[in-house]
């Protein structure tokens, strides 16, 4: 018989890696960025691990982290520590500084307007979508409960917790200069972090992101690890991603030009606001 520790040990490591893949391969890299192409199975796989660990619904995220690349450190940016290094951690969830309409999401995320699951897990917005991932999430962990026992449920419940914190850290941590280090002189505040590339499975190596904001690898050094990055080439030596976009000589920009919105767009709809 399998002790207690083993199965919290297990479901630990499980819930943590499948939760900050899904942020990392699922929200960030994959549907924020379109840095790769994903069977749809396995896309929702990635994505299922970002929304079981309380990242809210894909539509939601998505368009945040776009804003975030559109704004980054300046008016409009929904997370950045120049409004507070608890509101760029967590703040930025309960008292956002920007607040995006309906109408700006389905700008800002046409392409993920069109998929039946994400369009669902958005339910209609309005923060209804939060309310929703909170409910499927303490459902599904009852399901673990009454299936896999007391022990299983406290590793997830704890690998859940450390895999919704580590973005949190990479919005926060990696834009303040005192805690890493710049490789590329951004107009940002993008900070390399390894401790927190190390949490994250690469995430943290946020200034090489902002240069090159659709490239899949994010560590381009070879003592940067990227976790992440590793997972995708063996999905590529699989067959099964494809399409994988790499650093260029000049950054792009990670909304197409038609897709975007300029700062007058947003004023004249109520997107930013208290700034």
């Amino acid at each position: 018989m399998v002790s207690g520790w083993v199965l919290f040990a297990v479901a630990f490591v499980l819930s943590y890696t499948w939760g900050v893949l899904g942020i990392s391969i699922g929200y960030h890299r994959g549907l924020s960025h379109r840095s790769f192409k994903l069977p749809l199975l396995i896309e929702y796989f990635f994505v299922l691990g970002g929304y079981l660990v309380f990242e809210g619904g894909p539509i939601f995220w998505v368009a945040s982290h776009r804003l975030h690349h559109r704004y980054s450190d300046r008016p409009g940016d929904p997370h950045s520590p120049n409004d507070g290094a608890w509101h760029a951690f967590l703040g930025w969830m309960s008292k956002p500084v920007v607040i995006i309409s309906e109408d700006q999401y389905k700008v800002i995320c046409p392409d993920l307007f069109k998929d039946p699951l994400y369009l669902f897990l958005h339910a209609g917005g309005g923060g209804r979508d939060g309310f929703l991932c909170l409910a499927i999430n303490v459902v599904f962990r009852l399901a673990l409960l009454a299936l896999l026992g007391p022990f299983f449920f406290a590793g997830n419940i704890l690998g859940s917790i450390g895999a919704f914190i580590a973005p949190l850290l990479v919005n926060s941590i990696c834009h303040m200069p005192k805690y890493g280090y710049q490789t590329y002189k951004t107009s940002d505040l993008s900070q390399n972090c390894w401790l927190v590339a190390l949490a994250s499975f690469g995430e943290g190596w946020h200034n090489n992101h902002h240069q090159f904001p659709q490239s899949a690898r994010h560590g381009l050094k070879p003592i940067e690890l990227d976790f992440s990055w590793a997972v995708l080439l063996t999905l590529k030596t699989l067959g099964l991603a494809r399409d994988i976009r790499l650093p260029k000589d000049k950054a792009s920009s990670s909304l197409p030009p038609e897709k975007t919105l300029d700062r007058e767009e947003l004023k004249e709809s109520a997107a930013l606001s208290k700034r």
